[in-house]
């Protein structure tokens, strides 16, 4: 089931979709400065703030999230491909590996929009990190955790793009679980959007806010482990509700 399972994932349009139009849309605006021939020196986090502030990616995360295969479940019940495989693995296995690799697409997905951001802006970097050029990023918690300085900042590229891997796998996870309450794959594409919508305006400037939780630069965010702790527990709950509703979904 796994391999099964590992080629339906990568042989999705959806996934290579999702994954081109979010690279494309956060790098937008300092691809225009490129062009426009509008950036000068500075180092990789200066250069990480345009697409990660100033794109219009963040509004819209959550999408990418659920584009790739949060709907897989929608189609083995509308099309009762699931009895094939409830019939060879179990009802409990097929819920768990569907979960997994829901969380999984997401996943993949985010850690590798922010991975490429990170090397484009690599490539354009030419100034080492110092206090004064990352001043605007003293309140995150990059810089007063001290990772920043740690490994000419690998461990701190290399967080980001654990952050954008557990953020796409919850989004991912809650648009999985709201496919098992409404098997339509329109509903389950667009309600977590809304969902994402409404916690950015209740939870605004707050530690649980979603949409901060990929970045993890804003200053209300309180450690490195919070987002990690956060996330990975969001993750394990959702996927076990997941698994649960799928299992007494394919029973009934």
């Amino acid at each position: 089931m796994i391999k099964s399972e590992a080629k339906r994932l990568f042989s999705r349009p959806m996934l290579y979709v999702a994954f081109i139009v979010g690279v494309f849309l956060i790098n937008r605006p300092l691809i225009v400065d490129v062009l426009a021939k509008r950036t000068g020196p500075g180092s990789i986090s200066q250069f990480l703030s345009v697409p990660f502030a100033l794109s219009d990616f963040s509004p819209f995360a959550a999408i990418f999230c659920v584009l790739p295969y949060a709907d897989s479940f929608c189609e083995d019940y509308n099309t009762g491909y699931y009895r094939l495989t409830v019939c060879r693995s179990g009802s409990s296995k097929y819920a768990f590996f569907r979960s997994a690799y829901v969380a999984l697409s997401g996943g993949l997905v985010m850690a590798g929009i922010v991975l490429i951001t990170i090397l484009f802006c690599g490539s354009l970097a030419n100034l080492p990190e110092t206090p004064d050029r990352i001043e605007f990023m003293r309140h995150s918690i990059w810089v007063r955790s001290g990772i920043i300085y740690v490994m000419n900042g690998i461990p701190y590229l290399a967080l980001r793009v654990v952050f954008g891997f557990l953020f796409g796998s919850v989004w991912s996870l809650i648009g999985l679980f709201i496919s098992t309450i409404l098997t339509n794959k329109y509903v389950t594409y667009i309600a977590p959007f809304v969902l994402y919508q409404m916690l950015w305006f209740v939870l605004s400037e707050t530690k649980w806010n979603p949409v901060y939780q990929w970045r993890g630069d804003m200053e209300f965010i309180p450690s490195i482990s919070f987002v990690l702790i956060y996330q990975t527990a969001l993750i394990v709950i959702l996927l076990t509700v997941s698994s649960l509703m799928i299992r007494r979904k394919v029973r009934s």
